[in-house]
C-alpha cells in the first residue's frame, strides 16, 4: 500500500481536471492506497522571501503559515505526489517553498514518485511539460506518468491503478 498526495493547484474544483483526478484516486483506492488531498488555492499559503535561511541554516522555513505547515507533513507522508492542473501561481509558491523542506531533511530524504493530470483550453501543454520536467528532475522524483487532456479517465485510473 502507497499513501497518495494530491496537490490541488486548480482555482476550479470541478473543472474538467478534477474528473481526472477522480478516475485517478478510484484506481489508487482499488489498489488498497491511502489518499489524501491539498487544495493548496485556499490555504493562504505565503510565497518564498528569498532570505536564503533554509539553505544556510537548514532548519527549514523561517515562515509559518499553517497552509505550508500541511503541506510538509502531507508531502513527507506521501510515497506519491500527484500534481492536478496546470501550473498556477499558487502551485508555484509550494514548489518554491518546498525548498526549505528539502535543505531541512535533505533531498535523499524527499526522493517521491509522482505524475501530473491536466486539461487546458486548447492542445499545446509544452509549457507545463517542461516545468514539470525541470520540477521532477530537480527534486530527482520519479515520473509515473501524465495524463493530459479532457476524456483520459481511463488513463488517469491506469496510473492510479500501477500505484503500489
Amino acid at each position: 500500500m502507497s499513501s497518495v498526495l494530491i496537490l490541488n493547484g486548480s482555482p476550479r474544483k470541478n473543472g474538467a481536471t478534477a474528473s481526472l483526478m477522480n478516475a485517478l484516486i478510484e484506481g489508487a483506492r482499488q489498489g488498497g492506497n491511502e489518499v489524501r488531498e491539498d487544495c493548496i488555492t485556499s490555504m493562504g499559503i505565503k510565497p518564498c522571501i528569498g532570505c536564503d535561511s533554509c539553505l544556510r541554516t537548514h532548519a527549514g522555513c523561517v515562515q509559518k503559515d499553517e497552509g505550508m505547515a500541511t503541506i510538509y507533513d502531507d508531502v513527507l507522508w506521501a510515497d506519491v505526489v500527484v500534481f492536478w492542473g496546470t501550473i498556477t501561481g499558487q502551485r508555484k509558491v509550494v514548489f518554491d517553498r518546498l525548498f526549505a523542506l528539502g535543505n531541512q531533511i535533505g533531498w535523499q530524504s524527499l526522493q517521491k514518485q509522482c505524475t501530473l493530470l491536466m486539461t487546458a483550453r486548447g492542445s499545446d501543454y509544452t509549457m507545463a511539460l517542461d516545468f514539470y520536467g525541470i520540477l521532477t528532475k530537480f527534486l530527482g522524483w520519479t515520473d509515473l506518468g501524465t495524463v493530459l487532456g479532457a476524456g483520459k479517465e481511463e488513463e488517469a485510473q491506469a496510473i492510479g491503478t500501477s500505484i503500489h
